[in-house]
């Protein structure tokens, strides 16, 4: 449990990290960037250290809320997405920050179930 604990932590850190990066690229626009990243990171890295304290009910939740925030990158990602090719060539940045949030949750959630006892 400790390294799934661990990995969670980790998560967190990294989805605290690309919110506060996107929320600094455009402070006036990007609010919901801090808010979702920053917000499911708190969230996260709090289930983590339950999770490593033994807390049982820890571990699926942080699976139900990184499935559910993996389906709002999914529909975020696809919005910017179809924006940047619509020529809105300035939405890249959060595209991509998008897509490395999307592509690290994915990385996490079969890990997640594994661990589930």
């Amino acid at each position: 449990m400790k390294e799934v604990a661990r990995w969670l932590i980790i998560y967190g850190l990294g989805l605290v990290a690309l919110g506060t990066t996107g929320y600094l690229s455009n402070p006036k626009k990007a609010k919901t960037a801090l808010y979702s990243g920053g917000g499911f990171g708190v969230i996260t890295i709090c289930l983590g250290i339950l999770t490593r304290r033994g807390v049982s009910w820890a571990l699926p939740t942080a699976f139900l809320l990184v499935a559910l925030f993996s389906l709002l990158l999914i529909w975020r990602s696809t919005v910017v997405w179809k924006a940047v090719a619509a020529g809105e060539r300035r939405k890249t940045f959060v595209g991509a920050l998008l897509a490395l949030m999307l592509l690290f949750s994915i990385i996490l959630l079969p890990y997640l179930f594994l661990a589930w006892p």
